[in-house]
């Protein structure tokens, strides 16, 4: 005990004593962790406090609840292994150099990414549904896309390219002369892929599959379009919002959902900073892999024609809709779908409002938070880490629904207003800048730092002059990337949209559900060509140094 004392009072002089040599480092410091527990800490012990014993009882005893959890994880892992299984194709084949077209295709890989999940959802229905362009139009078959088997199918186009950029990076780095030594040692063909490749990619292979199944567990627009009758977790949380208002049991089943998250989140962690995918050679090799023997060759060329295909399809069919005056009737062109959708509403604007304002804003508090948690010691510097990559776990129907548990009343009554939009984009999407300006600074010599702190500079102007112009390019992909995802984001902000600020991903899904097909395609075409315009500009204004999803 005395001990204990001694130290508190030696602790309180020396925080008082660092508050005045460096007041502003240390006010932002309080800064940031006071925003990160009120957006992101404090909407999840909402959620978490919010059910009574009536809602857990309901959950965990009736049968329906408990269908739904059996389904959410059903089609999570029939779409991850899928997806997975997709995504090793993708990367296997653009990492052999002599796979006819594999730059195509690496571009074709990345397409989903750069627009939102659920326009995969809204392209199945146009593609394969009862009015279907191929099976009504083409086939005059009366198909149905919904329940498990479409939204399996869609899930998988729609994150396979999310296994496939973690597994492309894996297999690059596996060094050539290892399969040359296995060649010499009498190993070949299908031998040394199982031998020595598929070995050293297994901590990529469980990595993508983790991350997979964070966003297929946390899915919400696919589901809602092509589930139908097919129920998971993130939709039912959703209608008892709107359909029951019953918060409590949204934020039990919010809960059941996150559980299953924050597991795979600490797993996928424990793969990516536990584990090494060093190749135990010590030196680079600047040899070529092994000859891709004929028949592999060609059949990585069919399978990934096939996908890259119907990935085209998906688009261009959206494209199409958007012009068409009735879909699957009248196929004469019309601008009056985009008149209706993008000329006359402001939910276009809204989305490339909401998310610059959340790109602009996310990526400098990323990189200021960054470099105060990895440069400063302070007590609760670890809980702070974890708050700032948390929303990384946390399904984007938690964030929605906690968001208007705690901003609902005052002093923060922030709900029906296009600021919590903003918030909410900016802190889902935290994780992706923190991380990379945490990559940036560790490749960055603390000296540097302390040879300007010692020419008097202090640390925000350390900050300004010395850390920031170094990891220039990881505030520029962030800046992007959270653009990006904002503009694309559903799952949260579907439950903050009000009449004067509803956001384009919002519009395209009530769009689908009233079945508006070609309003819901033009609203979907103009959101893609804004986020390809955005990064044709930052391609163009980086002069093509800058990379994003590795392009």
């Amino acid at each position: 005990m005395l001990k204990r004392s001694v130290a508190r009072e030696w602790e309180a002089p020396r925080l008082t004593r660092r508050l005045a040599v460096d007041p502003i480092g240390w006010g932002a410091v309080l800064l940031v962790t006071a925003l990160l527990g009120i957006f992101v800490l404090l909407p999840v012990a909402k959620v978490l406090a919010q059910p009574g014993p009536t809602e857990w009882m309901r959950l965990l005893t009736n049968p329906r609840w408990l269908r739904l959890g059996i389904n959410t994880l059903m089609i999570a892992g029939l779409s991850t292994v899928s997806a997975v299984t997709l995504g090793f194709l993708f990367a296997y084949a653009t990492s052999r150099p002599d796979v006819p077209l594999r730059n195509l295709f690496k571009l074709i890989a990345i397409l989903p990414l750069v627009s939102p999940p659920f326009v995969g959802g809204l392209a199945f229905i146009l593609l394969f549904g009862r009015r279907g362009v191929i099976t009504y139009s083409l086939l005059g078959l009366r198909g149905d896309i919904y329940g498990w088997h479409g939204l399996w199918m869609v899930q998988t186009l729609a994150f396979f390219p999310i296994a496939y950029l973690t597994l492309a990076g894996v297999l690059r780095r596996i060094n050539p002369t290892l399969e040359y030594a296995a060649q010499d040692l009498g190993a070949h063909g299908f031998r040394v892929f199982r031998t020595v490749t598929l070995p050293l990619a297994v901590p990529g292979l469980a990595s993508a599959a983790l991350l997979v199944g964070i966003y297929t567990l946390s899915d919400f627009g696919n589901p809602m379009l092509v589930g139908g009758a097919f129920k998971v977790l993130a939709t039912e949380t959703y209608t008892q919002v709107t359909g029951w208002g019953d918060l409590g049991m949204a934020s039990a089943l919010s809960v059941a959902l996150l559980l299953p998250s924050l597991i795979l989140f600490a797993l996928q962690r424990y793969w990516v900073e536990g584990r090494s995918y060093a190749t135990v050679t010590g030196k680079g090799s600047f040899a070529d892999p092994l000859p891709t023997p004929g028949f592999l060759r060609w059949g990585l060329l069919a399978g990934c024609s096939l996908v890259a295909l119907v990935l085209l399809a998906t688009y261009a069919v959206v494209f199409v809709g958007a012009f068409a005056r009735t879909w699957g009737v009248n196929w004469r062109p019309t601008l009056e779908n985009f008149e209706y959708t993008v000329f006359r509403g402001a939910q276009l604007w809204n989305s490339i409002r909401f998310a610059g304002l959340a790109a602009l804003a996310g990526s400098a508090f990323a990189v200021v938070a960054a470099f105060l948690i990895q440069r400063k010691r302070f007590p609760g510097r670890t809980a702070v880490d974890f708050a700032a990559v948390l929303p990384a776990a946390l399904p984007g129907t938690l964030i929605g629904v906690g968001y208007i548990l705690v901003f609902n009343t005052p002093p923060l009554a922030l709900t029906g207003t296009g600021t919590i939009i903003v918030v909410a984009m900016l802190f889902r999407t935290i994780p992706v800048g923190y991380r990379a300006a945490v990559a940036g600074l560790g490749q960055i010599a603390p000296s540097i730092e302390e040879g300007a702190a010692d020419l008097g500079a202090r640390p925000l102007r350390t900050l300004w002059d010395v850390t920031l112009p170094l990891i220039r390019s990881a505030f520029t992909s962030a800046l992007v990337f959270t653009f990006i995802r904002s503009m694309n984001t559903l799952s949260a902000v579907i439950f903050l949209v009000s009449p004067g600020s509803v956001v384009a991903s919002a519009s395209i899904l009530a769009l689908a559900e009233h079945g508006d097909w070609g309003q819901a395609s033009a609203m979907a075409a103009s959101l893609m060509s804004a986020v390809f315009l955005v990064l044709l500009g930052f391609r163009l204004l980086t002069g093509g140094r800058m990379r994003l999803f590795e392009l």
